[in-house]
């Protein structure tokens, strides 16, 4: 496409995936990262189908595949055996799956397709404010003396640079963003003799502790070398007790809780660094988008990370505003109305998006409060929904990210149901 380009700030999951869709579509596509060098670092995570079905449209799900590793439930039990979570993916379509998967294999992936895609990337670019004009929007950085210094002018910009951004202030539209209280130690091992299962494994002790085991899958420096992905919840204003009560005090407590499950895995861990602190936030806007400026991902919808749904939701934002740009690429750029593209994105987006709000607020203090009476009422409300059709149904709909509503699915089921039949031709 003739003339500036589209900005995209931000070289993660939903930045990186929006600029391979554009810059296939034939626009011209700038994407901005503040970090200098960009490196297969971080967490392992959760590809649920909705996540999968847009990297079959990028081309790369077989290579994500190939090195994920399939999870078929999600099982968790009270520290006493009780069966409290146990969710199938096989109650949503016969051989679906979850994809735990390393995030450096994701980005690795994802960064590998922009450059094919000719995607221009810049990197130690930290941009520190926008200006929009009739025809433009002009990026602005600061150096490190604090002078403005200008990084040009671009048709559009898109803010993918995730929940602590610094830019999505500056939009002219009503927001909110909140820090949860908890948050989540997680550690990436190698995978104990004991510990292929091939679900995501959780116990519980009440809502307040919370530890979990998910297969990870390897690496594009060691395919061969399985990793699970440990993580324990635990209050973000508890973290310093923690850290003076010792790595043996934690283990006793992990052991009391998950038994012999967890000890392959705590033997491995020596050292409090071998553990990272995630912290969350909810971040909420009254509308994703400000003229010729976009918010997506994290940075227009964080939330609490019981739903597993993070990279799912930047993957399928990056898909629904490919889809609502269409062929606009083929126009003469000075006719594009950037506003009205932008809120069409927002209408596709709307009904989905609002569903998983409201369901991770509804979830996060059923499994991460100091609340007895919410332990209860969950483990009765996830009891019943286990033994009747609908609440399987609800359960594992919500989890492959299918569902547009608390009664209904709607569009983002039917997409996943036409991904069916791709999936099972690839495989």
């Amino acid at each position: 496409m003739k003339g500036l380009p589209i900005a995209i700030v931000g070289a993660g999951t939903a930045g990186l995936a929006t600029a391979i869709f554009l810059a296939r579509q034939g626009f011209a596509v700038r994407l901005l990262e503040r970090v200098e060098h960009l490196q297969p670092v971080g967490a392992g995570i959760l590809l649920q189908p909705s996540g999968l079905a847009v990297l079959q449209r990028l081309g790369l799900l077989a290579e994500c595949t190939a090195l994920g590793a399939p999870v078929s439930r999600l099982y968790g039990t009270s520290c006493k055996g009780r069966v409290i979570l146990d969710t199938r993916y096989d109650d949503w379509q016969p051989g679906s799956f979850g994809l735990g998967i390393h995030r450096g294999v994701l980005m690795t992936a994802l960064l590998k397709a922009a450059q094919r895609a000719g995607v221009q990337m810049e990197t130690g670019v930290s941009v520190s404010r926008f200006e929009q004009a009739a025809g433009h929007v002009r990026l602005v950085r600061q150096d490190e003396q604090g002078a403005e210094q200008p990084l040009g002018d671009c048709a559009a910009l898109i803010l993918a640079d995730g929940t602590r951004s610094s830019l999505r202030a500056q939009m002219r539209v009503r927001q909110w963003a909140r820090p949860y209280p908890w948050g989540a130690l997680w550690s990436m091992l190698p995978t104990a003799a004991s510990g292929e299962s091939g679900e995501l494994r959780q116990w519980y002790r009440g809502c307040r502790e919370m530890f979990g085991l998910m297969p990870t899958g390897a690496t594009h420096q060691a395919p061969g070398s399985a990793l699970t992905s440990l993580f324990w919840s635990l209050p973000l204003s508890e973290h310093q007790a923690w850290l003076q009560h010792g790595l043996e005090a934690w283990k006793r407590r992990v052991c009391s809780l998950a038994g012999e499950a967890a000890h392959g895995y705590l033997q491995q861990i020596d050292d409090p660094a071998q553990l990272t602190l995630a912290a969350y936030a909810d971040v909420r806007m009254q509308r994703w988008h400000d003229a010729r400026v976009l918010a997506i991902g994290d940075c227009a919808h964080a939330m609490s990370p019981q739903l597993g749904q993070g990279a799912n939701m930047a993957l399928v934002d990056a898909a629904a505003l490919a889809d609502a740009l269409g062929d606009a690429s083929d126009a003469a750029q000075e006719t594009l109305d950037w506003n009205a593209l932008f809120a069409g994105y927002g209408d596709a987006r709307r009904d989905h998006l609002r569903y998983y709000r409201q369901a991770s607020r509804l979830l996060t203090p059923l499994f991460q409060s100091n609340s007895g009476t919410l332990a209860v009422l969950r483990d009765i409300a996830l009891m019943l929904a286990r033994h009747n059709r609908f609440g399987r149904q609800h359960a594992v709909s919500t989890l492959v990210g299918a569902r547009n509503g608390w009664l209904w699915q709607g569009t983002q089921q039917r997409a996943l149901h036409a991904w069916k039949g791709e999936r099972e031709a690839w495989e």
